[in-house]
């Protein structure tokens, strides 16, 4: 970048830069404002839509919201239930915890729960090894007993060394 040489270019650099900036916060703020309006807008028509119906309608509205508030949490609680009863009967049977995610589980009748939870650990038990799971070799010492006394060893020594001498 070449640098301004007069004082009127240094100033005339600045007012440039100086009106980008000012032309980018005007039009950031101008979209906020938008949004804003929108915002308001929305909020207006639906105040209007409101103002139009009648009590009983806006009871109607209210009750349906309520039901849909209350239907979900009965569908999250059920949801609980299930997996906490799937958790006590796969620890009954043994099986580990990460099988309450299992489709067939999730998606069996509450009376078919405890016969699918049996076709699961059939299925788990075949992938389990069958038998030891180490050798079952036992390993003998072959040959003479070593000895470990190491005045045992200095005796073997010394009489080894008075026989090549010859004493």
């Amino acid at each position: 970048m070449e640098l301004p040489k007069t004082e009127q270019e240094l100033n005339d650099l600045i007012e440039a830069k100086v009106q980008e900036k000012a032309e980018q916060l005007t039009a950031q703020h101008n979209g906020q404002m938008a949004t804003l309006r929108k915002k308001y807008d929305d909020d207006l028509k639906k105040a209007k839509e409101q103002a139009g119906l009648t009590a009983e309608q806006l009871a109607q509205e209210k009750v349906k919201e309520e039901n849909e508030a209350r239907d979900k949490e009965l569908a999250e609680l059920r949801a609980y239930k299930k997996s906490s009863v799937l958790g006590e009967k796969l620890a009954k049977e043994g099986l580990p915890s990460y099988f309450k995610n299992d489709q067939r589980l999730l998606s069996a009748e509450d009376g078919d729960i405890d016969k699918v939870v049996k076709e699961v650990k059939k299925e788990y038990e075949a992938t389990l090894p069958k038998g030891a799971t180490h050798s079952t070799v036992v390993q003998t010492a072959q040959g003479p007993k070593p000895t470990n006394s190491t005045a045992e060893i200095y005796n073997a020594v010394g009489d080894a060394l008075r026989n090549a001498l010859g004493k």
